[in-house]
């Protein structure tokens, strides 16, 4: 005990520092309490209810819009959206989330846990409430394979919590089976209209992940996402507690069937991974105890955070940016077939390499080639901009999917490439950036993208 408390008191003075210093997002205190004292989470003061996120995509939209709503709602919540989601920055979270005496001052924490992290943090925090989004691939050459993922979270899962997880996939919906007693699912029907995608090159729902025989797909959306049944034994996609059964685009809303009452919500946005975001979020406030009513006037007030997703019009020109997980090869289809669908003529410009590798070490690549960058070969697509040290590299994977060479220009930085864009051919500009170039992004590409628009 005498180890924590003079990790407690550093990491306090640490966390002051900082704080006179103007710096908030670190994990520093965190990471100097564990060096003191390793348990350090086991000993710190816990709230009332504890609310964790994880997932492969879509926990940072996920928990943005859960402290919104609780926001709104006037709960008192910490998050640790100014640290990081592994286990030195949750552990900074908790010194700044109590007391001098180690007393929590506030009744909630939600935060977003990385999946790799999971190991270290539940052996010590018991969730009230866990959601887990998706289990795809990604960075494999630090997450591996889904399997391998998805045991290192059900291991540790404490059995005392509740789960909300994804119905429409079929790894992460097994999480807890046998062991939580509480397992709530959401999902989205197949909706009016909707098409499936044919061609996706990853799918790791072919195999059963209980016996190992050939899946059946009942309906597929994307990659393993949908609804599924072994062709031997009993496993299947499970029936969701909360079902998207309709969303209207025009009006921009959602239903969602509960206990077979249905309920409309405002839409936060039309990409279809991210209504399977909101429709967690609201399970996660039904569970929480709020009224239908009351979630969708909470919902109704939030947006996508615009470090994920900005749009801004310049010469007649729609500037759409959205963030692309890198390494991430289903972050990276997902918009690829976005880019595909949207209306218009348009052109699509990647800034997805990791500039600390870019820094540091020579960057894997070997998720581009299970990236459905074929999605891109289509004719309202006019031209593909790609910046960056390994440009060269997925210009030479686009080739592969019979992407025309004349469509493709690269240049290793990105002020070479916004000379060379022609806004009098596209009604619409996608640029697709990893999450490190977004400082670049806002403060040097995207000025000079709509001063070029401008002057066209």
């Amino acid at each position: 005990m005498l180890r924590f408390i003079i990790a407690f008191l550093v990491g306090k003075a640490a966390k002051f520092v900082l704080k006179l210093s103007g710096r908030r997002a670190t994990h520093f205190p965190g990471k100097l309490a564990r060096k003191i004292c390793p348990d350090f989470l086991k000993y710190v003061g816990k709230p009332k209810d504890i609310i964790c996120v994880t997932g492969t995509n879509g926990k940072t939209s996920t928990s943005n819009m859960i402290e919104d709503c609780l926001r709104q709602a006037g709960v008192r919540l910490l998050d640790n959206s100014f640290g990081s989601n592994t286990l030195s920055g949750i552990c900074a979270t908790f010194i700044d989330g109590v007391s001098i005496f180690n007393k929590p001052k506030y009744d909630v924490y939600v935060l977003e846990v990385d999946e790799r992290s999971s190991l270290h943090i539940y052996k010590h925090i018991t969730p009230t409430y866990f959601i887990c989004t998706n289990l795809f691939r990604d960075s494999v050459t630090r997450n591996a394979h889904t399997e391998y993922i998805f045991s290192i979270i059900n291991d540790c899962l404490p059995a005392e919590t509740m789960l909300i997880l994804n119905g429409d996939d079929i790894i992460s919906s097994r999480l807890g089976k046998g062991k939580n007693k509480e397992r709530i699912f959401f999902g989205v029907n197949r909706l009016e209209g909707e098409e499936t995608e044919d061609y996706n090159i990853i799918n790791d729902g072919r195999t059963c992940p209980e016996c190992g025989a050939k899946m059946i797909f009942d309906f597929k959306r994307y990659h393993h996402i949908g609804r599924a049944h072994c062709s031997v034994c009993s496993m299947k996609s499970p029936e969701p507690d909360y079902a998207v059964t309709c969303a209207d685009y025009k009006n921009r809303t959602i239903t969602v069937k509960h206990k077979g009452e249905e309920n409309i919500y405002p839409m936060v946005n039309e990409a279809v991974f991210n209504i399977y975001n909101e429709c967690a979020v609201i399970a996660l406030l039904a569970e929480y105890g709020f009224e239908p009513e009351k979630t969708a006037g909470f919902i109704k007030n939030i947006k996508i955070t615009e470090t994920r997703h900005s749009e801004i019009t310049a010469g007649g020109v729609k500037i759409d940016c959205t963030m692309l997980k890198g390494l991430n090869p289903i972050a990276c289809s997902r918009n690829c077939h976005t880019a595909k669908i949207t209306k218009g003529r348009k052109a699509v410009f990647f800034m997805v390499d990791d500039i600390h590798n870019e820094k540091d070490d020579s960057e894997n690549i070997t998720w581009h080639y299970e990236a459905d960058y074929e999605a891109l070969n289509d004719d309202s697509i006019k031209m593909i901009y790609i910046s960056g040290p390994r440009a060269e590299d997925l210009k030479y994977r686009l080739l592969l999917g019979d992407i025309p060479q004349e469509k493709i220009i690269t240049g290793r930085y990105e002020k070479d490439i916004i000379e060379k864009i022609d806004f009098s051919q596209i009604d619409t500009l996608l640029i697709f950036y990893d999450m490190y170039r977004y400082d670049m992004l806002e403060k040097e590409i995207k000025p000079a993208i709509i001063s070029a628009a401008e002057n066209k």
